[in-house]
């Protein structure tokens, strides 16, 4: 059998023996995952001969410190925007994956099975009812889960083994919200817009391993060559490793270009507003942000390490059919983990201080010094309790009674060119409840307190919408292990144009000047992503 031939190393062989009887005796319906560990890989390198320099259509990649997840040839693109929404087939599989969900969609209020797509209208629903009844409410979520879902896992191997990956945008709010929308948007993109990867390299940076994993999707009897074409798909990946890395031609310089949408007067005004509503006590502070576009003259996958080097904790590259969205996030938000019972964990990243680096080395003396500073700051404190107190709402309305709680509370946490105050609120989730129920429940865009009203007012104010900027991205797996991250800085190249936001906090006694100020230093550091990256003059 093909299984035991030479070209297996020894603990793929091992694992792979037991896998075939796996997938043969695996029922219909049930999705087996199959995989192969290799030598340790660079990410960027084996993604850039994976994906043709970044340059494939529905290539992904996901890097943290902990971990790195990358795919270009995922079966299934999910997307919405508004009432519409469609799964499209990008490959064979996907195509049959199609066929296996058909009839699962009855629930929408309008749905058109192709062959290359699903496509359909889902109005979300609107009731007065408790909160715990509103997580039940119809929305695209269910759309989402209905997909994620469809397969049952004969078993976890690690986290993340297959599933649904990408984006919520900050838009995605008006699946579960009544709110006035902006009249202008720039960039036509998606509520949110999913991959189910099948087939994906997940190199755990802890562990020194890669994984290369090919599931085995159960839709028919024919549970051997399912396999085979799964040990097909593992070796692709591993011809795509001994691949030359791509070279790429410098470009000729061109003049660097850049427009915004909201001038100094505008977003002074602006922010005097915010303030007006803070006095008067609508809300407690609010991040109001501008639009810039500007030009660029080098490969987004450049860009992308580039842009990498500003944020070394969860970073993100997608090539879809509406451009390239790169970005990255302070951490992890809200995650979803276990086995006979879920943890629901969310992480409240506060304020922040700088490390006490002196020539590039931690001093000590002086590290204490701005720790002390922040844990002394009452401002930041007082913020930063608010936040705990509105999360530990939200993760009770989940959580089994008893179950919620803070740890740790307040804390520091020292990464190498920050140290931040942080909580994290925990609870156990409800049984009948998953993890697209957390992620309602929590949803957050860091838009203020409280945060519908901060919403609304800053629909009535800023230009242009938001898209993905200050959105989330995520995964979640058939075994209903979940995370998701709040995006804080996000590029979107599309026409050869860079887009992206530029942000700033507005409290009462803030000043407007230097708030636009900061928005400019934040946008500053954006253009300088792109200008390091080449071909600009």
């Amino acid at each position: 059998m093909q299984i035991i031939k030479v070209k297996y190393n020894p603990e793929f062989i091992a694992i792979g023996v037991g896998m075939l009887d796996k997938v043969k005796n695996a029922k219909i319906g049930s999705i087996v995952p199959i995989y192969e560990v290799v030598d340790t890989v660079n990410t960027g390198e084996f993604f850039i001969k994976l994906s043709n320099y970044g340059k494939n259509k529905n290539s992904l990649l996901f890097e943290s410190e902990d971990q790195s997840i990358g795919s270009s040839n995922p079966c299934l693109k999910i997307s919405g925007q508004g009432e519409d929404f469609e799964i499209k087939a990008l490959n064979n599989l996907g195509r049959k994956f199609l066929q296996f969900l058909k009839g699962d969609f009855k629930f929408c209020d309008k749905v058109e099975y192709g062959k290359n797509s699903i496509k359909g209208k889902l109005k979300p629903a609107r009731k007065n009812v408790s909160e715990y009844q509103r997580l039940r409410l119809k929305s695209h979520l269910d759309i989402l889960r209905t997909i994620a879902f469809k397969f049952e896992p004969t078993e976890k191997p690690f986290i993340p083994y297959a599933g649904l990956f990408g984006m919520f945008s900050y838009d995605f709010i008006d699946q579960l919200e009544d709110l006035p929308k902006n009249l202008q948007d720039d960039l036509n993109d998606a509520d949110y817009e999913m991959y189910f990867l099948d087939n994906l390299f997940v190199i755990d940076h802890k562990e020194n391993k890669t994984y290369i994993v090919a599931n085995a999707l159960v839709m028919d009897n024919k549970q051997e060559k399912l396999y085979n074409e799964c040990l097909k798909t593992i070796e692709s990946y591993k011809k795509d490793l001994k691949k030359k890395e791509t070279k790429i031609k410098k470009c000729k310089k061109k003049p660097f270009q850049q427009t915004t949408d909201t001038t100094k007067e505008e977003f002074i005004s602006i922010a005097d507003n915010i303030k007006k509503h803070i006095l008067e006590g609508d809300i407690l502070q609010a991040s109001i942000s501008k639009a810039i576009t500007a030009n660029y003259n080098a490969e987004p996958f450049d860009i992308y390490n580039k842009l990498k080097q500003t944020s070394s904790q969860f970073n993100f590259y997608i090539n879809s059919e509406n451009g390239i969205l790169i970005g990255s996030t302070p951490g992890i938000n809200l995650s979803v983990k276990g086995d006979v019972e879920k943890a629901v964990e969310m992480k409240i990243i506060g304020s922040n201080r700088p490390r006490g680096l002196v020539n590039n080395t931690i001093d000590k003396n002086l590290d204490n010094k701005y720790e002390a500073e922040l844990k002394i700051d009452n401002k930041a404190i007082t913020q930063h309790s608010m936040l705990v107190d509105l999360t530990r709402n939200n993760i009770a309305k989940i959580s089994e009674t008893g179950s919620r709680h803070v740890s740790p509370l307040s804390a520091i946490e020292k990464r190498p060119d920050k140290q931040y105050l942080v909580s994290n609120v925990k609870g156990i989730l409800k049984k009948d409840l998953d993890a697209l129920h957390a992620f309602f429940s929590t949803i957050d865009m860091q838009t203020g307190i409280s945060k519908i009203i901060a919403i609304k007012l800053l629909r009535q104010y800023e230009k242009t919408k938001r898209n993905f900027y200050s959105g989330s991205s995520c995964y979640l797996t058939p075994s209903g292990d979940f995370i998701s991250t709040i995006i804080t800085k996000a590029m979107k190249l599309k026409n050869n144009k860079a887009h992206f936001r530029a942000e700033a906090r507005v409290f009462q006694d803030s000043s407007s000047e230097s708030k636009f100020q900061e928005t400019d230093n934040k946008a500053k550091k954006y253009i300088d992503v792109i200008k390091l990256a080449g071909g600009l003059k």
